[in-house]
């Protein structure tokens, strides 16, 4: 079996808490997302959780043992609610409020990973006082904005003003006593949007990277370009959702459950064909992974191979698509976008209309052809 690897493009040892994610890890001690004091040390029997937190001054520490990464999360999460000092006259704590949030809203997985990971790495020690005294502390919220731009730059720091503030105005819904939120001290800078779209030459650059891979990140990677899907859809594609006769991806797991299907271009079927004889026949996974059969392969990254991210195969498809002139609406229902925001375009039903798309995949597989210098 392969070695372990540990998590590569951090700064920090850290992990999400996903138990395929902690199954991957090299020895060592990691700090887990989004729980905040949780740490995992990984050894030769496995791996071992601890809690570590600092409550008014004094470091506290319990060992909570080999357990999976969903029990470690529950107990971390018991412990501290159980350690952490009462607010206030009784009143409700941010730490409280944040974790009711995520309770009863209806976020996204990938949402509600990124406001764990905010609340416990940025927020951790606001997380004790009540949602008046903040409320009431519009100075302390803007010294904390400012300290976040000096530290991690604009970009975090409005994104963690904003998700405090979606937040604090929930609950400023049930009791319309709290003050006004508070960030009306700050001028949260706008986030401008990514231009990602790779050009041809970078296109190139990307290409050389990726025929120095393996053949599962190949063909991991063409898919991603082939169709401009995230890359946790494509990871977690099943053979079930792929349908070679008909020509057709269907993507299960997809950005707020918005599951969708598409075209899937001819060079892209005859890839697929090809991956499905090297596949055991039994196989559930398109991309098993390497290290845990049974499973997909989780957060590939190749950026130290000159591999870009996903994401700039997504901006670089919705960019060829309008370089050719492709309909928006045909856009959206390409890359799963929401359809919302119209009335007339709210009516349109996906699945009826995957056919008319098929020309568009195939277009923009020509134009990469082009690009790349790819043979019939």
């Amino acid at each position: 079996m392969p070695a372990r690897t540990a998590p590569e493009g951090k700064k920090e040892r850290t992990v999400p808490c996903r138990q395929e994610a902690i199954d991957a890890l090299a020895p060592g001690e990691y700090a887990v997302e989004g729980v905040p004091g949780l740490l995992v040390r990984i050894g030769k029997r496995g791996a071992t959780y601890r809690l570590q937190r600092r409550i008014e001054g004094r470091l506290v520490r319990r060992n909570l043992g080999m357990l999976t990464a969903a029990q470690a999360k529950r107990m971390a999460l018991k412990v501290w609610a159980q350690l952490k000092p009462p607010a206030p006259d009784g009143k409700i704590t941010l730490g409280e409020a944040w974790q009711r949030y995520l309770e009863e809203k209806p976020l996204a997985p990938g949402t509600r990973r990124l406001y764990e990971y905010t609340r416990g790495k940025y927020l951790e020690e606001w997380q004790g006082r009540s949602l008046e005294q903040i409320g009431q502390d519009r100075a302390g919220v803007r010294g904390l904005y400012l300290t976040l731009v000096r530290k991690h730059g604009k970009a975090l720091a409005s994104l963690v003003l904003r998700q405090f503030r979606a937040v604090y105005n929930y609950h400023r819904r049930v009791n319309p006593e709290l003050p006004e939120c508070p960030t009306i001290a700050v001028d949260i800078a706008p986030v401008k949007p990514r231009d990602w779209a790779l050009s041809d030459e970078e296109l190139r650059a990307w290409w050389a990277g990726v025929q120095r891979l393996r053949p599962l990140k190949q063909v991991l990677w063409q898919v991603m370009l082939l169709t401009g899907a995230r890359r946790g859809s494509v990871e977690a594609l099943r053979w079930r959702d792929v349908d070679l006769d008909r020509g057709l991806l269907h993507f299960s797991t997809a950005k707020a459950g918005r599951t969708y299907s598409v075209p899937a271009c001819a060079r892209l079927i005859g890839l697929l064909r090809w991956w499905r004889d090297q596949c055991p026949p039994d196989a559930e996974w398109v991309f098993e992974s390497p290290q845990k059969p049974g499973r997909h392969v989780v957060a590939a990254r190749d950026d130290r191979r000159g591999v870009v991210s996903a994401h700039h195969l997504r901006h670089t498809y919705r960019t060829t698509l309008a370089q050719l002139g492709c309909p928006p609406d045909s856009a959206r229902l390409l890359l799963g976008h929401s359809l919302s925001g119209d009335v007339s375009r709210g009516y349109i039903t996906p699945g009826l209309v995957v056919e008319s798309l098929r020309p568009w995949a195939e277009a923009v597989a020509a134009k990469y052809a082009e690009v790349l210098g790819w043979s019939e």
